[in-house]
């Protein structure tokens, strides 16, 4: 069977589901260029043109031509369009090679019941789902927030049903039937393998004209309104899910998901100083010697829940880097009333009045700390460095 080396409509530039005046239309146009007697035109290509023209202008030629490929009218084993290998000769032997091109499933002999799929059809289940990152601040995790985002997408048309087209006739390569018998010689064997009608996809008819809804694309721009709501207590990793909620799929009986995973935003101001970790917010506060020597109350900013600080109590006695777990100060744990726990480090840092005042005023110290050791005595030298934190 002889089959062409270019897709047909990909010659005359249309698109498969073209009518048979935009057919004509792109001939017309085609050949006037390429026409031999003008300058510039190509015999071949005029060929090419015109032969196209010749196959997808008559309806039962272009009929045969999209089932099998053959530009000829003859029968035989199917070939895409385009040329390349008959479909499942990649490898997969005989059998897959008959199921792939009817359908699927092992082939009957003639008075056998058939067995296979319907490729072309939709599957049963959800199409590819779509996921989009959200940028969260602390306190919108803290507080709990709801945004509406507004999501385009395509939608099946539903005046064509997504066919393209502006109505339907019975299917005549099957009858409307939405199956056929395919028979395949292989020397003294016959096999007939019964499948779904490639042209029609099974349905049994056949699109006819453009839809005026969707200009023959078969799909519609839909725009659709998600509300997400952001509970308390949730964290960055944890998604929101929209089902069905992306544009339809042709392949697939069911638009797939939108996911929304929530991620952590960058901080800015005094909020960049706390961390969380699950339930627990971490922080650290600078404080002179004086204060870790007798205790004293300290104004905690940037804190989600408390936009005008929250005090905390440092108790006299503490020590550089030490840790503070204070309850109830941490993020919501979600779905709960309860608050995980705040975690403050103490950083002792001396003003500079404290260190003037530590090398002049000794004895005063030692009156008042007595338990302050004397400088111990010894025959080295000693040594005198720069002290900073590390």
């Amino acid at each position: 069977m002889r089959r062409m080396g270019k897709d047909l409509y990909e010659v005359l530039g249309v698109s498969r589901n073209a009518d048979t005046s935009e057919i004509r239309k792109a001939y017309k146009e085609l050949s006037m260029k390429w026409h031999p007697d003008r300058p510039g035109g190509d015999p071949e290509k005029f060929k090419e043109v015109s032969h196209a023209h010749e196959i997808l202008s008559d309806d039962n030629k272009r009929q045969m031509y999209d089932m099998t490929g053959s530009t000829d009218g003859e029968g035989g084993m199917p070939f895409p369009p385009g040329g390349g290998m008959p479909f499942g000769m990649g490898g997969g032997g005989m059998a897959d090679f008959l199921g792939q091109m009817f359908g699927g499933g092992m082939p009957f002999m003639p008075g056998m019941g058939g067995m296979g799929g319907r490729p072309g059809q939709k599957r049963e289940g959800k199409g590819p789902g779509k996921q989009q990152d959200l940028p969260l601040k602390l306190a919108d995790y803290y507080h709990g927030r709801s945004l509406s985002v507004k999501l385009g997408r395509q939608a099946s048309c539903k005046k064509c049903q997504g066919s393209g087209g502006e109505s339907f006739d019975t299917c005549s390569p099957c009858g409307g039937e939405g199956h056929m018998n395919q028979v395949v010689n292989m020397g003294p064997i016959q096999m007939v393998n019964r499948g779904t009608c490639p042209v029609c996809r099974g349905k049994g008819k056949q699109a006819v004209g453009k839809c005026s809804d969707c200009d023959g694309r078969g799909a519609t721009h839909d725009e659709k309104t998600l509300e997400i709501k952001i509970e308390p207590g949730m964290a960055s990793g944890n998604t929101v899910v929209f089902p069905g909620m992306c544009s339809d799929h042709p392949g697939f009986t069911e638009a797939g998901d939108v996911v929304v995973v929530l991620r952590d935003a960058e901080e800015e101001g005094q909020a960049a100083s706390w961390a969380r970790e699950g339930s627990r917010l971490k922080t650290s506060i600078t404080i002179n010697l004086s204060d870790a020597l007798l205790g004293t109350t300290k104004i905690l900013y940037g804190h989600p829940g408390f936009p005008s600080g929250v005090p905390i109590e440092i108790p006299a006695g503490v020590q550089n880097l030490w840790t503070g777990i204070i309850p109830g100060l941490g993020m919501p744990i979600r779905g709960t009333p309860k608050f995980g726990e705040a975690c403050v480090t103490i950083m002792v840092v001396p003003t500079a009045e404290e260190t003037t005042a530590l090398k002049t005023q000794s004895g005063v110290l030692k009156s008042i700390l007595p338990f302050i050791a004397d400088t111990p005595k010894h025959t080295e030298t000693t040594r005198v460095g720069k002290w900073s934190m590390l």
